[in-house]
């Protein structure tokens, strides 16, 4: 699958499923970082942009799987994933390297590890954390459960779009360090959105609360890019519709979900779960009341 005439760097012959909001700018940096890149996804928009850079377009992912000894996944969740690799796991080649990039439940990590490891094919479960103008600087971060040496492997191709690779552990602990830290993501922006409401009820506008707890002890990585997630949720694919909501507090129900199983608990994710969908709905409504308040260009 590599391009004609192109040597795959520090031999490593690569290939990447799913080209979607996060997927594609992580294939992106592939490529530019000097690496021959195979690419497939179900859309063909997806696969032109990156044909366009110098990608090989693979029509089947199970071609992209003979012929690539290193494979990244970033699929939207669980159930995409498995059956991703239940339609290459046949066409996997000994001594593969397949990095999970998509954000799934650690168990589906380690099940999928333990099913190709019988085909002598390592599993590496990598997703990242970082905001898009991060993946596309190339200063994503990765968490990284799996066997060290096969992580040192891929680590220069991992360095092409992160500035830290983090060993977490085994694989499904790269999962779980994944939800552990947007459980504090998602529940800052929570406590940041009802700050913005209580503030407003005491006469402060938006913008001085935020450029205050910039400067003191409320900031957060939240407030520090605020405005980033409402322009998120506005643009990406799932924008206006129910889909976007159970998405950006998908990793909220993961930590109930394993603090349940753990007998840990988690009262307050629990009631982020509950409250999410509210407040996002609410933020949604606020934007276009303050959109709609704003004079236009022009008027007196």
């Amino acid at each position: 699958m590599t391009p004609e005439g192109t040597e795959s760097a520090h031999g490593l012959n690569v290939g990447f499923i799913g080209l979607g909001d996060m997927g594609g700018r992580i294939a992106l940096r592939m490529l530019q970082g000097g690496f021959a890149l195979a690419v497939h996804d179900t859309r063909a928009a997806a696969c032109r942009n990156l044909h366009e850079h110098g990608a090989t377009v693979a029509d089947d992912a199970k071609l992209l799987a003979s012929t690539c000894n290193v494979i990244g996944i970033c699929v939207v969740d669980d159930y995409q994933l498995r059956d991703v690799v239940m339609r290459i796991r046949g066409d996997l080649t000994a001594g593969t390297i397949v990095l999970i990039h998509s954000s799934v439940m650690p168990d589906t990590a380690m099940s999928i590890a333990a099913d190709l490891a019988e085909r002598n094919v390592t599993v590496i479960d990598a997703p990242v954390s970082g905001s898009r103008p991060a993946a596309d600087a190339g200063t994503l971060t990765v968490f990284a459960g799996g066997d060290r040496t096969a992580i040192e492997k891929v680590h220069p191709l991992l360095e092409t779009f992160a500035a830290n690779v983090v060993h977490a552990g085994q694989v499904g602990a790269g999962q779980a360090l994944k939800i552990v830290n947007n459980v504090m993501l998602h529940m800052n922006h929570l406590v940041a959105l009802e700050a913005v409401r209580f503030a407003r009820s005491q006469g402060i506008d938006e913008a001085t609360l935020i450029g205050a707890t910039n400067i003191s002890s409320g900031r957060s990585w939240v407030t520090e890019t605020w405005g980033l997630i409402d322009t998120m949720i506005a643009d990406h694919p799932l924008a206006g519709t129910d889909a976007i909501y159970p998405l950006m507090s998908k990793e909220l129900w993961h930590a109930v979900e394993l603090g349940r199983a753990s007998m840990t608990a988690l009262p307050l994710t629990a009631l982020g779960t509950q409250l999410s969908e509210r407040y996002f709905r609410d933020r949604e409504q606020d934007l276009k009341v303050d959109a709609g308040s704003r004079p236009s260009v022009g008027r007196a």
